[in-house]
C-alpha cells in the first residue's frame, strides 16, 4: 500500500523512518513467534491442566478485546505515538519478569493477565505509527509490516531448534529476551508529533456511514468471519502439545508454524491476482470451506501414517482459512463502508474475532481434556457454520442490491 505525501507535511521526514519502523516490527513480532507456538508447552511443562491452559491463554484475549481500544484511544491523544509504544514496551518487560516467580496456576494467569494490555496494544500501536508515515510522507506500508511476518517465522523456527536443545524451561527468558528487544527497538522510533485531526462530517454524512455499519449484511458477514477465526483456536492451543505428544520434537513443530507464515505472505502477495474480482462474501466462503477440510484431515495425519509431511500440507492450508478468510474481512470493508468510519470498521471486525477466539479458546481446554485431538471435529463445525453465515450474508447483500 502507498500513498502519497500530504501536502502540508509539518516537518521534514525523519531519516531512515522505514527502516527504524521495520526493525521496530521485527522486534515487536518476535515476542508472538514465541508465545503462540511455544507457551502452551511451558504451561504443560509447569503441570497445567489442559482447562488451565485454556484459561491462561484465552483470558488474556478477553483483555485484549477491552484494553486495546483504550491503549489506542491514549495514543491519538498523546504529544507521540511512540511514546506510548516505548511505555508500554516498558510495561510489557516488567510484567514478564514476574514469570520467574514460581507461581502456581492462579499466578501465572494474573501474570498473563497483566501482561495482556501493554503486550498486544504494540502491534496495532506499530500500525498506527507506520500509516502516519503513509500519509504524511508517502511511505510503504506493505515494506514495513511483512518484517512483522518475516520476524514471527525466523523466531518460530529457530526458537524451536533453540527450546528442543535447552528444555522448556527456558521459554519465559527466551520471552523475556523478545521483549527486551522489542522495548529497545522502541527508542528508535521515529517521532513524529501529534497525531493530526480528521475534519469534521456533517451529520448526513455521520448517519449515512452509521447505517453502513449497521447493515445486516455486513453485521452476519463479521459474525461469519469470527466463527470461522475462532476455529482456529483449538489449533492455536493444543497443536504443539499434541505434536510434541507423538514425537515431533520443537525443531520440527517451530517449522511447522513457520510454514503456515509463509503460507499466509504468499496468499497476501497473490490475494488481488487470484481472488480480487470476487466478492468478499464468496472469498470467506472459500476460507471457511478450506477450514473445514483443515480441521477434519488434522485428526487422521498421524494414524494414516503420513507424519510431518502430511502436517506441512495441513498447515500451508492456513493460506485459506486463515489468510484469505482474514483479506475478505479487508475487502469487505474496503467495499462498503466508507472511509471515515473505516475504523469503527476494523474496530468492530477486532472485536468479533477476538471475542469469538476467545470463548473458543476458553471451551477447548475441557474438549482437549475429553476428546483430544478429535476435537478438531468440533472446529469443523464452527467453520462450517461460519461458512454457513457467510452465504446468508451474500443473500442479504443481494436483497438489498
Amino acid at each position: 500500500m502507498i500513498a502519497a505525501a500530504s501536502a502540508d507535511t509539518y516537518q521534514e521526514k525523519p531519516p531512515r523512518s522505514e527502516l527504524r519502523v521495520a526493525l521496530a516490527y521485527f522486534a515487536i513480532f518476535m515476542s508472538s513467534g514465541l508465545h503462540l507456538p511455544y507457551f502452551p508447552l511451558w504451561l504443560e511443562y509447569r503441570s497445567l491442566t489442559p482447562t488451565q491452559i485454556a484459561i491462561v491463554l484465552s483470558m488474556p484475549l478477553f483483555v485484549r478485546v477491552i484494553a486495546a481500544p483504550l491503549v489506542s484511544m491514549l495514543a491519538d491523544r498523546s504529544n507521540d505515538r511512540a511514546h506510548i509504544l516505548t511505555i508500554a514496551t516498558i510495561l510489557a518487560v516488567l510484567v514478564a519478569a514476574f514469570y520467574f516467580v514460581p507461581f502456581g496456576f492462579a499466578g501465572i494467569l494474573v501474570v498473563s493477565l497483566a501482561l495482556a494490555p501493554p503486550w498486544t496494544s504494540q502491534v496495532p500501536l506499530a500500525d498506527t505509527i507506520a500509516l502516519s508515515g503513509v500519509r504524511r510522507y508517502g511511505a510503504d506500508f506493505a515494506k514495513m509490516r511483512v518484517w512483522g511476518s518475516i520476524s514471527f517465522l525466523l523466531t518460530s523456527f529457530v526458537g524451536g531448534i533453540f527450546i528442543q536443545n535447552v528444555g522448556e524451561h527456558i521459554i519465559p527468558w527466551a520471552l523475556l529476551g523478545t521483549l527486551i528487544a522489542a522495548c529497545a527497538m522502541s527508542f528508535i522510533v521515529p517521532r513524529i508529533g501529534k497525531p493530526r485531526r480528521l475534519s469534521p462530517l456533517s451529520d448526513v454524512d455521520m448517519a449515512d456511514a452509521g447505517r453502513a455499519l449497521r447493515r445486516p449484511a455486513f453485521v452476519t458477514f463479521l459474525i461469519a468471519t469470527g466463527i470461522t477465526q475462532a476455529s482456529h483456536a483449538y489449533g492455536y492451543s493444543f497443536s504443539a502439545i499434541y505434536w510434541k505428544s507423538i514425537g515431533i520434537g520443537e525443531t520440527m513443530i517451530g517449522t511447522l508454524w513457520s510454514i503456515s507464515v509463509v503460507a499466509e505472505v504468499i496468499m497476501f502477495t497473490c490475494f488481488r491476482r487470484l481472488f480480487g474480482r470476487l466478492h468478499p462474501a464468496k472469498v470467506l466462503m472459500i476460507g471457511s470451506a478450506v477450514a473445514m477440510f483443515r480441521w477434519t484431515v488434522f485428526p487422521l495425519i498421524a494414524p494414516a501414517g503420513l507424519g510431518v509431511a502430511g502436517f506441512l500440507v495441513v498447515q500451508s492450508l492456513h493460506a485459506f482459512s486463515f489468510a484469505l478468510s482474514f483479506l475478505g474481512m479487508q475487502k469487505m470493508i474496503a467495499l462498503t463502508i466508507p472511509e471515515e468510519r473505516g475504523g469503527t470498521a476494523q474496530g468492530l471486525s477486532t472485536f468479533f474475532i477476538g471475542t469469538s477466539l476467545a470463548i473458543v479458546t476458553m471451551a477447548s481446554g475441557p474438549l482437549y481434556s475429553a476428546t483430544g485431538i478429535y476435537g478438531f471435529y468440533v472446529m469443523v463445525a464452527f467453520a462450517a457454520f461460519g461458512l454457513f453465515l457467510a452465504n446468508v450474508s451474500l443473500r442479504l447483500e443481494q436483497r438489498e442490491a
